[in-house]
C-alpha cells in the first residue's frame, strides 16, 4: 500500500490567503483568511513587503490546527508570474523565486506564495511544487502577433482552473484531455476565454492586462485612441491608468461595485443602466467565445463556464442565448484551486506526470 502524504497548500490573493491541509486528495482543514480590514496589511507599499506577514499567517494556521511544519511531506503554492512555462507540475526552485522577485514578468501575491513555499521547504528538506502556473504558454503563432513591431500577445490567464476544468470536461464527455476541443470561460474578477485544442490552449485573452471582455474589475479591450488620449492628458499617472484597467475597471468603474450579486439586485430594482452594462459584459464574453470557435475551426466538443460568476443564472442564461448554437454548454461553477493544486502535485509524486524544473 502506498504511503499517504500530508500536504500544505497555499494560494495568495490580493487581499486574502487561502490555506489548506490535505491527506493525499482529502482536505482535512481549509481556511480563507481575509486581510481587507487588517490595518497593518494596508501599510504595505509592495506585495513583497508582505512576505513575513503572509508567512506568519500560514504558520499560525498550521499550529492552530494542531500540526507542525515537520508533519508535511511536501508543500504546494499557486504559480507566480514568471517566464512562459509548459503545462504541468514544477518544483519551486530558486530560479523561479528570483524571477518572481524581479517583477520582470509581472507582480502578484502568488509570487510571494512561491517564495514562502520554497523557503519553508528548504528549511524542512522537502519539496515545494506549483501546478499550471498562469504563465503557461501554448499559443499558436497566429495568436501572438500584434500590429506593433516587437510587441506580442502574452499568454497570461487562470491556467490552473482552465486546465482542471478541461480535464473534467473531457472525462464527462468520455474523452482524454488530449482529444478534447473545447472553449472554457473562467469568469471571476477577471475573465479568460480559452480555446483548448487537443490538450493545448492555442489562444486566450490576457485578462490581467485588460485584453478581452470587461469584467467586475477589469476594463477589457479598450479603444486605443481613447487610451492614448488619457495617457497623454497629464491627468493620470501610469499606476492610476493601470488600476483603471486592472482593479478599478469594468463593473466597478461603471456601476461602483465589483459584486455581481449587487448588480443583479440593481437590475431587479429597475436600474436600466445596470442592465445595459451587465448585458454588455455578457455580450463581450460571447463575442470572445465566437473568436475561440474560429480558433478551433468550428470543431467544438463543448463550452464550459467556470469561476465564481458561473453561479449566476442571469449570466449563464444570457451566454447560452448568444452561444448555444456553437456547442453544448457545461457548468463547472467556482474554482477549486486548492484541490487542483493538490491533484497536480499528487500526479507528479505518484509518477503520472513529470516533475519539471524551471530554468
Amino acid at each position: 500500500m502506498s504511503k499517504e502524504h500530508i500536504i500544505l497548500v497555499m494560494n495568495l490573493g490580493s487581499t486574502s490567503t487561502k490555506i489548506a491541509i490535505f491527506n493525499d486528495r482529502t482536505c482535512l482543514q481549509q481556511s480563507t483568511i481575509r486581510h481587507e480590514t487588517d490595518e497593518s496589511f494596508s501599510n504595505y507599499n509592495d506585495i513583497w513587503d508582505q512576505y513575513n506577514f503572509r508567512k506568519d499567517v500560514i504558520i499560525d494556521f498550521v499550529h492552530e490546527n494542531g500540526y507542525k511544519l515537520s508533519d508535511f511531506d511536501f508543500l504546494v503554492s499557486r504559480g507566480a508570474p514568471i517566464k512562459p512555462m509548459n503545462s504541468g507540475t514544477y518544483r519551486i526552485n530558486q530560479n523561479m523565486v528570483d524571477d518572481a522577485k524581479s517583477r520582470k514578468y509581472g507582480n502578484h501575491p502568488c509570487g510571494v506564495g512561491c517564495a514562502i513555499a520554497h523557503d519553508l521547504a528548504s528549511e524542512l528538506d522537502i519539496k515545494a511544487f506549483t501546478v499550471d502556473a498562469p504563465c503557461i504558454d501554448e499559443l499558436i503563432p497566429e495568436a501572438r502577433y500584434t500590429g506593433w513591431k516587437n510587441v506580442y500577445r502574452k499568454s497570461w490567464y487562470q491556467a490552473l482552473n482552465q486546465k482542471s476544468v478541461g480535464r473534467k470536461l473531457a472525462s464527462k464527455l468520455n474523452k482524454s484531455y488530449d482529444e478534447l476541443n473545447a472553449i472554457i470561460i473562467h469568469m471571476g474578477g477577471g475573465m479568460s476565454i480559452a480555446a483548448h485544442h487537443e490538450g493545448k490552449v492555442e489562444d486566450v485573452n490576457n485578462g490581467l492586462d485588460g485584453d478581452g471582455p470587461m469584467a467586475p474589475e477589469r476594463a477589457g479591450t479598450l479603444p486605443i485612441g481613447e487610451v492614448l488620449k488619457a495617457a497623454y492628458s497629464g491627468d493620470h499617472t501610469y499606476e492610476e491608468l493601470y488600476r483603471m484597467v486592472n482593479g478599478k475597471g469594468g463593473l466597478f468603474a461603471l456601476l461602483g461595485t465589483k459584486d455581481a450579486r449587487e448588480v443583479e439586485r440593481m437590475i431587479a430594482d429597475g436600474n436600466k443602466t445596470a442592465k445595459e452594462v451587465y448585458d454588455s459584459m455578457i455580450y463581450q464574453i460571447a463575442k470572445n467565445i465566437g473568436s475561440a470557435a474560429v480558433t478551433l475551426k468550428g470543431n467544438v466538443d463543448g463550452i464550459a463556464f467556470t469561476g465564481g460568476l458561473a453561479y449566476s443564472e442571469y449570466i449563464v442564461n444570457g451566454l447560452t442565448e448568444w452561444c448555444s448554437f456553437i456547442a453544448p454548454i457545461h457548468l463547472f461553477p467556482g474554482e477549486d484551486e486548492l484541490e487542483s493544486l493538490v491533484d497536480g502535485a499528487m500526479h507528479a509524486v505518484s509518477g503520472d506526470w513529470p516533475i519539471q524544473e524551471y530554468k
